[in-house]
């Protein structure tokens, strides 16, 4: 099996950072992990003022103007509150413009903000949720037999334009500690992608058991991620950053993060290829997506560590894949 390595970006805005020079920023993220041979790149939606991007396509069809290889997805679509037929629109749009290297990843929202916005009844945002992937579905599927509607009108056989490079266009589930979300995904056979956030390596091995056991193959991870030339500048930087992060994180949830079973990938890149195989021990996966710009880090920081990330961290975890066993 070869592991899938890439990037993605929550896209946080800190406060007084200029938004043009931030979304460069972000377009030029992607063209630096293609140039580093890295695998996927996904950009993430959110409705909030501590993050730039609302509407992840446009800025994937930026990217795939400026790269030839990786892969573009949404990290996520918060498909609860969007209309599944304008979601499949933008991203077969983003397909053709990449020439076949797009990817939708959905999901229910850790936020309530896009809620209010868009008149979504929070209450029953899993019954919309599970009704537009339903209806995304079947147009990946090119299915143009009536569908009834709910949570927006009934769609009567139409040509949905235009068609995608990619049949079917590729969709993934995006999901935090939901074991819901886990089933759901693997009864849909739809590969599925965890936010490691938080917890332990049994807690993942449970959810991506249960999401196996229900039918899912492929598994992706998120991780927070930044690897430099020694220890003590990744720790360093990282805790410099920790008060710009958009959401509140604490001195003992980072230091359990940084050891060796946390979920926080921070070090040299012998030690974070370490502890990504250790995890694949415990928890094989197909995907890693690194979160790599968290908090406002300085940009040339960021550059760094991609590149380390593709030319020495990837190698490494791809050749852990192939074998099957841990480094070491």
């Amino acid at each position: 099996m070869t592991i899938q390595i890439g990037v993605s970006t929550l896209t946080d805005l800190p406060r007084g950072m200029n938004p043009a020079r931030r979304m460069e920023q972000i377009v030029d993220l992607g063209a630096q992990a293609d140039e580093a041979g890295l695998d996927v790149f996904g950009v993430g939606e959110h409705h909030s003022a501590d993050f730039l991007v609302s509407s992840p396509a446009p800025v994937l069809s930026a990217v795939a103007a400026r790269t030839r290889n990786i892969r573009l997805t949404s990290a996520v679509t918060v498909l609860s509150v969007h209309d599944p037929v304008r979601v499949w629109q933008d991203f077969a749009t983003v397909d053709l413009i990449s020439g076949g290297r797009a990817e939708i990843t959905v999901g229910r929202s850790a936020y309530p903000d896009p809620f209010a916005l868009f008149g979504v009844d929070l209450s029953r945002y899993d019954k919309a949720f599970t009704e537009r992937l339903d209806l995304l579905l079947r147009l990946c599927d090119g299915d143009d037999t009536p569908w009834p509607g709910g949570h927006r009108p009934p769609l009567v056989p139409a040509d949905v334009v235009p068609r995608p490079v990619q049949d079917p266009l590729p969709v993934w589930i995006g999901a935090g500690g939901s074991p819901g979300s886990a089933l759901r995904a693997g009864a849909a056979g739809l590969p599925l992608i965890l936010g490691y956030i938080g917890g332990s390596p049994d807690d993942l091995r449970r959810l991506a058991d249960l999401y196996r056991a229900a039918g899912g193959t492929q598994v992706g991870l998120a991780v927070h991620f930044f690897a430099a030339a020694t220890e003590r500048e990744a720790r360093d930087t990282y805790t410099n950053y920790r008060d710009f992060l958009p959401f509140p994180v604490s001195a003992a949830a980072f230091d359990g993060g940084l050891r060796p079973g946390g979920h926080l990938f921070i070090g040299t890149s012998e030690q974070i290829t370490e502890k990504l195989a250790r995890l694949h021990d415990a928890v094989p996966f197909d995907r890693v997506q690194a979160l790599v710009d968290w908090g406002g880090l300085d940009a040339g920081a960021v550059r760094d560590s991609v590149y380390r990330l593709g030319a020495e961290v990837a190698p490494a975890l791809r050749e852990t894949g192939r074998r099957g066993t841990r480094l070491g």
